[in-house]
């Protein structure tokens, strides 16, 4: 008793008592009765306050992700298949990059690779384009970012929920690889084509 009232409180355990024997019904009761149900009061208040107290932190809200993201991945979702989830997004926002492009003839990998390119557009091989400066370095970073993000979004999230059977993804670690996803289908979506005439 006296380790559970002195972890709710230093100190608090540290009552004057005689030995077991000595401590008679009504010692117990009016004694160290009260200062047992104070040190669980501190245990079950202190937890509660910490948690209350806890620095807030914003939500991340699955309904708010670009629609390609979260229409594809919801029914996954509740279904409770996470790894079903993040495929089905990938897959969707596959598809709108494929259909914004007009290209269904190379990987998603390397779709996004040609996609964000810096070169010029080639036959065959449009390009998205962020709005800009485009002599900027920062506008080239983003191209460059976006390429990449795309890449790695296929490479890294999309082939694991893919090719790894029984992959129990996390739903914390579900729901970062489909924002991942919405902020790439943000990127294509804001992007216009830009193609040899």
């Amino acid at each position: 008793m006296r380790d559970l009232m002195n972890a709710a409180r230093p100190g608090f355990g540290d009552y004057a008592s005689g030995s077991y024997s000595d401590m008679a019904e009504g010692y117990w009761i009016f004694d160290v009765l009260p200062w047992a149900l104070r040190a669980i009061g501190v245990h079950t208040i202190g937890a509660e306050a910490r948690e209350r107290m806890r620095p807030d932190s914003p939500d991340l809200a699955a309904d708010q992700f670009h629609p390609w993201v979260w229409e594809a991945a919801a029914p996954m979702w509740e279904a409770g298949s996470t790894q079903e989830a993040v495929n089905a997004a990938a897959r969707s926002v596959n598809a709108r990059l494929r259909q914004k492009l007009n290209r269904h003839d190379v990987s998603e990998v390397a779709l996004c690779r040609e996609a964000f390119n810096l070169k010029d557009p080639e036959g065959g091989r449009p390009r998205l384009r962020f709005p800009g400066d485009r002599n900027t370095d920062t506008w080239k970073s983003r191209q460059e970012g976006a390429m990449n993000l795309g890449a790695g979004c296929y490479m890294g999230i999309r082939n694991p929920a893919v090719h790894e059977d029984g992959l129990d993804l996390p739903e914390q670690v579900a729901l970062e690889q489909l924002a991942a996803f919405s902020v790439l289908a943000r990127w294509i979506d804001e992007c216009t084509v830009e193609a040899v005439s």
